[in-house]
């Protein structure tokens, strides 16, 4: 299932990067936020309505990379959440 706009020719490269971390796939971040009460598809939804389904899944990703590296304080997890906050 397509989450988000040319999810066929970025999955590859995104599903490298997860396994580093220990997690299967996409949908699995979502999981493991939510198992830490953080909505951040639904977060990056209500704060920018027209945002594209890629910002959505990418703002998941980044939290859930920075819930498995053990993130506590926002500063540290920004790093993961938005690679360009270094």
């Amino acid at each position: 299932m397509a989450l988000f706009e040319n999810y066929a020719r970025r999955i590859d490269n995104i599903l490298a990067v997860l396994k580093e971390y220990g997690i299967s796939s996409v949908e699995e971040c979502k999981d493991i936020c939510a198992e830490k009460g953080i909505d951040p598809y639904k977060i990056v939804e209500e704060t920018q309505p027209i945002a594209f389904e890629n910002a959505k899944w990418a703002y998941t990703v980044g939290c859930a990379i920075a819930i498995k590296k053990g993130c506590t304080k926002a500063a540290d997890a920004a790093k993961y959440i938005d690679p360009r906050k270094e």
